[in-house]
């Protein structure tokens, strides 16, 4: 998270060895996404503009790959400490009140994130009974509601545990 008081980031310094098999096959997972997704795009509009042969369905993939680029990404946010937060007003606050303050504030997130995974983990199980598609290709939507909602959840609890490291 970013320290309101001093306004450096806490975390590269004492990034964790947990956080790092965490961390990893996040980070190498979104690159193969978002390279993927990159290729699969650039690929389509050359043979679009060239060929006059885009690739069929590559909207669908496109959509499929987003989402689980979206659900990487939340938990690499926390772990990084990129997390939104406007605390002009709390840093005046007093040590004891920032604490407070910054738990409500974490809480709050992490209500929000597990809501979302709860949410999304319904979603795909209804997605999975009504059998929803992708316009083209038919591809199961439920995948994208299960990558958000693991994304959400994992960024939940990692939310929950950095304010715990933090007040050590």
């Amino acid at each position: 998270m970013q320290n309101a008081r001093d306004g450096a980031a806490s975390q590269p310094e004492g990034t964790g060895g947990w956080q790092r098999w965490i961390e990893a096959p996040l980070i190498a997972c979104g690159a193969v996404t978002i390279f993927g997704m990159m290729f699969l795009s650039v690929t389509d509009a050359v043979l679009r503009s060239f060929f006059d042969r885009p690739i069929f369905g590559a909207n669908d993939y496109t959509q499929i790959i987003l989402s689980i680029a979206v659900s990487i990404s939340m938990p690499l946010c926390v772990l990084a400490g990129r997390v939104i937060a406007i605390d002009t007003l709390v840093a005046r606050l007093p040590d004891s009140a920032f604490r407070i303050v910054a738990w409500l504030v974490s809480v709050a997130g992490a209500v929000m994130l597990g809501y979302l995974s709860w949410r999304a983990f319904l979603n795909a199980q209804e997605a999975a009974r009504f059998a929803e598609t992708t316009l083209l290709l038919q591809l199961p939507l439920g995948i994208s509601y299960y990558a958000i909602s693991a994304g959400a959840a994992l960024s939940c609890v990692l939310l929950i545990v950095e304010r715990i490291r933090d007040e050590r």
